[in-house]
């Protein structure tokens, strides 16, 4: 059985690229050619994405289709595995840098101690 990304989390990741690369929602509304108040509503996943305006947005964000989705969608995380990792996306890169370092730090630990 195949399992659906929820629109929420496509939204999230319309969000996390358009913040990545600096642009207001107005900016990239225009880029793509639909109303700010329309892609406020797809990044909150109360608007699904047609296909047309994904495509503009993967143009506009320099993304294959794969990049966007495959990571997620191929898959097998358990849900506080999802939740984790979409908190994660949501976070400033220095913030998730952070992260990264204490997970590796954490995993040192428990290297240690199970020697």
């Amino acid at each position: 059985m195949r399992s659906q990304l929820p629109t929420a989390t496509v939204g999230q990741r319309i969000r996390q690229h358009r913040q990545e690369r600096n642009l207001t929602q107005t900016e990239l509304a225009r880029h793509i050619g639909i109303q700010q108040s329309d892609l406020s509503r797809i990044e909150k996943g109360e608007y699904r994405v047609s296909l047309d305006v994904l495509f503009r947005l993967l143009h506009v964000f320099e993304m294959s289709l794969g990049e966007f989705f495959g990571d997620l969608a191929g898959q097998n995380l358990t849900a506080s595995e999802a939740r984790l990792l979409e908190s994660f996306r949501l976070l400033p890169h220095a913030e998730q840098d952070e992260v990264v370092d204490f997970v590796e730090f954490k995993r040192d630990r428990q290297k240690e101690r199970d020697q």
